[in-house]
């Protein structure tokens, strides 16, 4: 059965207005969802630090009460450098991951006034208008030499903001597997000093 086209445009406006609303609702999701693992793991990692960090505090006062005992003295060292290192980087991690939101939002904050824009100017050519200051009518070039202006500076200011979205990414990431790596190192090589001694 062949539906007039005035009908098909119209199912086919309403199945897309319903995609439209579907795919917003998915990306408020995947990006509540990504807020939630951030934060999610900031304090595992922030765990972490105080982890490593109480362990050294552990063995340290372990230590004094046995010096001299435990052998090889280089694999004890090499455990507490190992696990302060984790700390720090760990500490390091949870300190460069918030330029890495902030560049984020900041790239999606000059992408919408981009679009912004760009929608102003089509609007301007599409549908002329009267200036509510001035009451004549909108001047379309100058719209658009506006809204070029704009956009040759915030294309800018996106590119800006995505290599420093990059740069703080794949610093936490590098950062976060450094620590968990020498976290699991740290307590490997404590095991293996408390194997070798009692």
């Amino acid at each position: 059965m062949n539906l007039p086209d005035s009908v098909e445009q119209q199912r086919l406006k309403i199945l897309f207005e319903d995609a439209s609303k579907h795919a917003q609702a998915a990306n408020q999701c995947v990006f509540q969802a990504s807020l939630d693992i951030a934060k999610e793991k900031t304090q595992y990692l922030e765990k972490i630090a105080l982890a490593n960090a109480g362990t050294i505090a552990l063995v340290i006062s372990f230590v004094g009460s046995h010096s001299g005992k435990l052998q090889p003295p280089l694999l004890f060292r090499s455990a507490l450098v190992t696990l302060f290192l984790a700390m720090i980087s760990a500490m390091f991690r949870n300190w460069i991951y918030p330029f890495y939101q902030f560049a984020v939002y900041g790239r999606e904050d000059f992408t919408a006034k981009r679009e912004k824009e760009q929608r102003r100017l089509a609007y301007a050519k599409a549908a002329p208008a009267l200036s509510l200051q001035s009451g004549k009518p909108v001047d379309v070039r100058q719209v658009e030499t506006e809204v070029m202006k704009a956009d040759g500076s915030i294309a800018k200011a996106v590119v800006k903001a995505q290599r420093q979205e990059n740069r703080a990414y794949y610093t936490a990431m590098y950062a976060e597997f450094v620590s968990l790596v020498l976290t699991v190192t740290g307590m490997v090589l404590l095991i293996a000093l408390a194997w070798k001694n009692f």
